[in-house]
């Protein structure tokens, strides 16, 4: 039978080496991990349902540098989502949009068909609006609070006319009345019936 005996200091040296590498693959196997959880996806393009104003913040009070025309394409930068707005860039600029005013497929937007014009009484002409008036620049939800999480009252179709009660305005809503219901409404997505073209 031959001799197996093997050195103790080479057993120790392979132990010792097996230990080694066992300790880096523990250390190391969380940072790969890691990185691979906290790579950031490419979020899908998004398009604007109506004209959107692009503002330096995610609020209606944040001043608007650029504009986003009806059916532009825009990238969102990482997902974020803050009071309503999205992060997006548009031709290399990098703002905030209202969310609402955004959709993930271009076959949601009607380009084709114009907002239908604003009703008034027949008393008036159309021309003639109180200073309060707004038109819906998309369809909207009438709120029960200034959220998008709040209890829906009522749908507004696009074009439709609103009055603004001036009881309320947070987190970008206003307080509206919609042919005698009252809650909240966006007010990004309310415009001046002027300046509805």
């Amino acid at each position: 039978m031959p001799n197996l005996h093997v050195p103790r200091r080479i057993v120790l040296s392979r132990a010792r080496l097996a230990l080694v590498a066992l300790s880096l693959s523990l250390t190391l196997l969380p940072a790969a991990g890691l990185a691979q959880t906290t790579t950031l996806q490419k979020q899908p393009v998004r398009y604007a349902v109506t004209d959107l104003n692009l503002r330096k913040g995610p609020g209606s009070g944040d001043a608007i540098i650029g504009s986003v025309p009806l059916g532009a394409a825009v990238e969102p930068v990482s997902g974020s989502v803050s009071n309503d707005y999205m992060r997006v860039t548009y031709n290399g600029r990098t703002g905030w949009v209202v969310a609402l005013g955004l959709v993930t497929s271009p076959k949601e937007v009607d380009t084709a068909a114009p907002a239908p014009a604003p009703t008034a009484t027949t008393d008036a002409p159309l021309t003639t609006f109180d200073s309060d008036a707004r038109i819906t620049l998309t369809p909207l939800m009438l709120r029960s609070a200034p959220s998008i999480d709040a209890e829906p009252l009522t749908g507004m179709p696009e074009g439709s006319l609103v009055t603004l009660t001036r009881e309320g305005a947070e987190n970008g809503y206003v307080t509206i009345d919609y042919d005698g219901a009252q809650g909240w409404a966006y007010a990004d997505l309310l415009a001046r019936p002027g300046e509805v073209t």
